[in-house]
């Protein structure tokens, strides 16, 4: 592998021409410092991988160890990852979507700034193909109990099914770290798109 820059992609708005049309293509939204794609990526080889997050950071980290561990499978973007759903992915094209611990937003006021909220549920819907799934993981149980009536709505149980489950097999992040160590319980969630 030549450069880690290499393995980025600036947003721009136009369909995404990355990976070949027959990959699976996964989206890892707020990644952090990447241990979960670094995971994914290594236990999926032949798929694709593109990780999404503002915090540069992270970005830096992840970079930097798909370069150490020659892991030629993940692209990265830092930017709004709405934009790129929006924008740069086709309706029905995504295998899946990780968005693990997403920031809770703990103020009624800025609830609305929540990753997980009916327009970007129908957003996900549009892009996400059929039989492919959005999996969430919060250690904040008003979130929790807020994805759960999110997707308890009519129209939502008619366009998906699925929901809180057991932790699958994924790294173990920081965030979900220092919450186990604050005695705070884990909530994940996989919603499969029917």
């Amino acid at each position: 592998m030549d450069n880690p820059k290499d393995l980025t992609i600036v947003y721009e708005a136009a369909l995404l021409n990355w990976p070949s049309p027959a990959t699976a293509l996964y989206l890892d939204i707020g990644f952090g410092n990447g241990v979960s794609t670094l995971h994914f990526a290594k236990a999926e080889p032949q798929a694709a991988f593109l990780a999404i997050d503002v915090h540069t950071p992270g970005v830096g980290d992840l970079l930097s160890e798909l370069h150490t561990q020659e892991i030629t499978n993940v692209r990265v973007m830092e930017t709004d990852a709405i934009a790129v759903l929006e924008n740069m992915i086709a309706s029905n094209s995504l295998a899946g979507v990780y968005t693990l611990f997403p920031d809770p937003w703990q103020k009624a006021r800025h609830h609305k700034r929540r990753i997980v909220q009916q327009s970007i549920l129908d957003l996900m819907h549009s892009r996400i193909a059929l039989g492919g799934f959005w999996h969430i993981a919060t250690d904040w149980a008003h979130y929790s109990q807020a994805i759960t009536e999110l997707f308890a709505q009519p129209d939502n149980q008619m366009q998906w099914k699925g929901g809180e489950t057991n932790r699958p097999d994924r790294a173990l992040t920081r965030y979900e770290q220092r919450a186990l160590d604050e005695g705070r319980l884990v909530s994940d969630f996989r919603f499969i798109k029917h």
